[in-house]
């Protein structure tokens, strides 16, 4: 029985690494980043699941105990690894990668209305931006031409109340000089008398 275990084990191992250089030789060889994602995805995920079953195997066949952790990363590569492929996958066709030659782009013509869409969307969203900040810049300025308008008349103002102030001040030194060339005269007229 321990013979069996241990061949199952040693085979989960080879095949494990037998998938993992098949990955790396796919990355290599592959013609673009969309078969070459594909190769690692697939094959590296289903490679280090195998080694990590056989560690699990391993351990409890050899009485060490079950360890739980390594089946979470066995989980955690499952739910990780094929998303992190796709993801890239979408990022590269959404930024214009292009195919192998010998591969026909099925999404091309769903791709192009969906572009122009996307095109359309973020023009409109352009004309609404400047239409806010044209409004913002007109606002702006009658804003600033009534803070103007209102620097403007009370300077006028200021400058109505200095005149009236000028006035005064020379009604008054009219008023005083007057004064005093009465008191001169009459003193004047005192000393002659």
């Amino acid at each position: 029985m321990n013979v069996i275990i241990e061949i199952i084990i040693s085979i989960m191992i080879l095949l494990g690494a037998s998938l993992s250089i098949l990955a790396a030789i796919g990355v290599i060889r592959l013609p673009d980043v969309y078969t070459r994602t594909h190769a690692a995805g697939i094959s590296n995920t289903f490679g280090v699941s195998l080694l990590l079953f056989a560690t699990v195997g391993y351990f409890f066949h050899s009485g060490s105990g079950f360890n739980a952790r390594v089946l979470l990363a066995i989980l955690f590569i499952y739910l990780t690894t094929p998303i992190a492929s796709h993801l890239i996958n979408r990022a590269a066709y959404d930024t214009g990668v292009p195919l192998a030659i010998r591969i026909r782009d099925q999404l091309r013509s769903v791709k192009k209305d969906e572009i122009k869409e996307r095109k359309n969307i973020i023009i409109k969203q352009e004309q609404l931006e400047r239409a806010r900040q044209e409004r913002e810049e007109l606002e702006e300025q009658l804003d600033w031409d009534l803070r103007e308008e209102k620097i403007v008349e009370r300077e006028e103002l200021e400058d109505v109340a200095r005149e009236q102030e000028e006035t005064l001040i020379k009604l008054e030194s009219d008023d005083s000089e007057q004064e005093i060339i009465e008191l001169d005269e009459e003193e004047n007229t005192d000393k002659k008398e």
